[in-house]
């Protein structure tokens, strides 16, 4: 006799989360069905920094609602070779319609006008639950939707220098990832395998990404910089050299280092023109660089080459830069100080605020602390920080949109530091710490 299946429990559905990005101040919003807590601590350990407050208000360039299913059993290298082999990447991104689908992934996004006549795209995909799939996905629509805007990814290593960025393109082996290991400060770094570069009203501008490489390292926060030079890699045995090539020349080497999946006519004529434009833009250069040179001296050999204006102080290119790169020092520091450019009721002209990070270790909100919060708005200029203090029962208003970033710990007027409003005990023991943290101008830094 045999016996009935043994019934199994119904599996629990998970709440859908998201994760709303910005890169290359491009917004896309993913909606995540049926994604696992673990799955979902390592997606925000890698897009955190490029990640937005959730809200409803900011406009989106694309949406994507994806169902994640669990990871087939491991079998054979050689099934798993052979199952890639017979399903490819393919990339469609014909009138309005994008598709993309792989092995383990599809997604199809339709675009609709919205404000000022703008195609923002929407969808609907299946994923399977791996990080190295998700990111694909993502490489793939910012890789087809930055050209509609003016932009493009570029294979490349993106370094901060002062206060202007340098690209370095180049192949696979070409030394992106070796170049960013020399990088004496790590946050210098924008990206050591994708960067995104976009005209904007001012120029030009490099910003990170978290499509990394080997150095497992991307930009610290949405700031974008002045992009400066293109300094294309090659090898070379004996000494650093910095020869100027012409804009020509930049550009047929610029479309063998740009990230494009997509090859249908339309998209291969916009993605040439903005490489045509690039190049004509930025000052191009051939970087010959020895494994061994320090990024000391191959600066010294590319100041010629980088413009009049590399320690000029340039701000962000707007609120939401702004916001985001202090986002990344309070996280760094833990605490920050700050001079507000308006002042709430309950804080005078010139006064200075010292916030304490947002983290699981010493931060406990209690009713009445001031809290300081991204609030984001419909357009990356309309983002603002905000201060509210905890009502009585310690809980946050029901209407309350933006990320959380830290809380008020002291005042500095004049020199002295004065206690929170409502709140009982002497400060002064943190005077020294407040005067010996930099203070971050939120015109820019």
């Amino acid at each position: 006799m045999t016996r009935p299946p043994r019934a199994t429990a119904p599996q629990k559905l998970l709440p859908p989360q998201e994760l709303m990005l910005s890169i290359g101040s491009l917004v896309g919003h993913v909606e995540l069905v049926g994604a696992q807590p673990v799955f979902l601590e390592q997606l925000r350990a890698r897009y955190g920094a490029f990640e937005l407050p959730a809200s409803a208000r900011v406009e989106r360039d694309f949406s994507l609602r994806l169902t994640f299913a669990p990871n087939a059993a491991p079998g054979p290298a050689g099934r798993r070779l052979a199952e890639t082999e017979a399903h490819p990447l393919r990339v469609s991104a014909t009138g309005r319609t994008i598709t993309a689908e792989r092995w383990d992934f599809k997604v199809r996004l339709t675009g609709r006008p919205g404000r000022g006549g703008r195609l923002s795209y929407r969808g609907i995909g299946r994923c399977e639950m791996s990080p190295f799939a998700l990111d694909c996905v993502l490489r793939v629509l910012y890789a087809t939707l930055l050209p509609r805007v003016g932009g493009m990814l570029i294979h490349g290593c993106g370094l901060r220098h002062s206060a202007i960025g340098v690209v370095f393109p180049g192949v696979s082996g070409a030394g992106k990832s070796t170049l960013a290991r020399k990088a004496p400060d790590a946050d210098d770094v924008l990206s050591d395998e994708i960067v995104a570069v976009r005209q904007l009203d001012d120029g030009w501008r490099v910003f990170g990404t978290p499509f990394w490489g080997d150095f497992a390292r991307g930009g610290i926060s949405m700031r974008s910089w002045p992009l400066r030079t293109l300094a294309f890699l090659a090898q070379s045995p004996r000494e650093v050299a910095m020869t100027p090539i012409m804009s020509s020349d930049a550009t047929l080497r610029l479309l063998g280092c740009f990230l494009a999946f997509a090859t249908d006519r339309a998209s291969v004529e916009r993605s040439l023109a903005v490489a045509v434009q690039l190049c004509a833009d930025v000052r191009s250069v051939e970087a010959c660089l020895t494994r061994a040179a320090p990024t000391a001296v191959i600066f010294r050999r590319l100041a010629p080459h980088l413009g009049p204006e590399v320690s000029r102080k340039v701000p962000p290119s707007n609120a939401r830069e702004m916001i985001s790169e202090f986002r990344a020092l309070l996280r760094k520091q833990k605490s920050y100080a700050f001079r507000p450019k308006q002042a709430a009721s309950w804080l005078g002209a010139g006064d200075s605020l010292l916030v304490q990070a947002r983290g699981p270790v010493g931060f406990a909100p209690v009713a009445g602390d001031i809290l300081l919060s991204w609030t984001p708005g419909a357009t990356p200029d309309e983002d603002a920080l905000a201060f509210y203090r905890l009502p009585p029962s310690g809980a946050r208003p029901a209407a309350f949109e933006g990320e959380v970033l830290g809380k008020v710990a002291l005042v500095s007027r004049s020199g002295k530091t004065l206690p929170l409003p409502a709140r009982i005990g002497d400060l002064a023991r943190s005077f020294g710490p407040l005067v010996a943290l930099p203070m971050l101008r939120m015109a820019g830094r």
